[in-house]
């Protein structure tokens, strides 16, 4: 009896534990969903960027949404890839296809699946691990999931195994970037290298700001601040924000600003106010810049001389009719002609 009751007990905990084991399993499964999306003739993946702190030995799991909404079925490949900034400080990041980057990631990212095909208005909800070793030193590590929609002949369509039978073109590449950083000390710096603008004359708005910004540390960096604008009294006219925005380790990258307002005339001064991202630091930097609507003063001149000779005008015409009256009303004079001379009758 009491053996019985042992093994009676062994199987139902084995059970359970099976069953958790089931429900774990289907919980981090892919799923996809049917929304009936509208035609909007694009696939939408989200999130774009994920940033977590882990440990050495964590393991995380992010959840990416691949949506459909091409008006098409579409074959959908998922592979993971390192990035690294880019040498032009003007783009975001430089993709390194079967390359490892100098903070490589990829080997440590596993997407649930590697291919799938969704009709159009499916949303897939895709588990991603990313598994940490336990002998990562600290500092960031980037690595992006890529996923590639192709177009596909519905009479062919089909996938066995890690192959697809069907004819295809790759239409659209999207990335869900990650930025894992490692706990511990790390090294962070970077710096303010410019604020300016495209010119110093404008004639209207909205005015380009420019920030450079560069980060000489092994982690990235995400600066933010705000930019004032003062007129040339020293009065403050206005402000933009810079929200933050990623900068890769050893790298730098530019960061463009646009501020307007309904009229604007004369001297300004921009003095822009940046957190590095890190220990609270501040930097500023400042410049002056003209707008001068020239058209509009153009026209406001052209209009003040029109006006000034319709004065000039208007004021000869009005003296040259007065004087004209005036001499209309003087009465005529008789011709000057002498007086006759009148003889003495005693003279002979």
């Amino acid at each position: 009896m009491k053996k019985l009751y042992i093994f009676f007990s062994a199987t139902v905990i084995s059970i359970a534990l099976l069953g958790f084991v089931s429900t774990a399993n289907f919980a981090s499964a892919y799923i996809i969903e049917d929304l009936n999306f509208q035609n909007e003739g694009d696939i939408v993946v989200g999130p774009g960027k994920t940033e977590v702190l882990l440990s050495p030995g964590d393991n995380y799991t992010r959840e990416i949404l691949i949506s459909n909404r091409s008006g098409a079925k579409k074959l959908f490949t998922i592979k993971v890839e390192d990035f690294r900034g880019s040498e032009d400080p003007g783009a975001t990041v430089e993709f390194l296809g079967t390359e490892k980057g100098p903070y490589s990631l990829k080997d440590y990212v596993k997407p649930e699946i590697g291919e799938i095909i969704l009709n159009h208005g499916q949303r897939l909800r895709l588990p991603v691990t990313i598994s940490i070793p336990q002998d990562a030193e600290p500092g960031g590590l980037y690595g992006a999931v890529m996923i590639s929609a192709s177009n596909i002949d519905e009479g062919d369509a089909k996938i066995e195994k890690d192959t697809v039978g069907t004819k295809m073109k790759i239409i659209t590449r999207i990335a869900s970037l990650l930025f894992v950083k490692i706990k511990g000390d790390v090294f962070q710096e970077g710096v303010l290298k410019g604020f300016e603008t495209s010119k110093d004359f404008y004639e209207k708005g909205p005015i380009p700001f420019k920030l450079l910004f560069e980060n000489t540390g092994n982690i990235h960096l995400s600066p933010y601040g705000a930019i004032e604008v003062k007129n040339i009294l020293g009065a403050k006219v206005g402000e933009a924000q810079v929200d933050p925005w990623f900068v890769m380790p050893k790298s730098e990258r530019t960061r463009e600003i646009k501020w307007n307002s309904n009229f604007l005339f004369g001297r300004y001064t921009a003095l822009l106010t940046l957190n590095r991202g890190y220990d609270d630091i501040i930097d500023t930097k400042e410049f002056s810049f003209w707008v001068i609507p020239w058209k509009i003063v153009l026209i406001g001149i052209i209009g003040l001389i029109l006006l000034l000779w319709l004065f000039i005008w208007l004021v000869t015409h009005l003296e040259f009719k007065k004087k004209r009256d005036n001499n209309a009303n003087i009465p005529p004079q008789s011709p000057n002609i002498p007086p006759p001379v009148l003889q003495n009758p005693s003279i002979k």
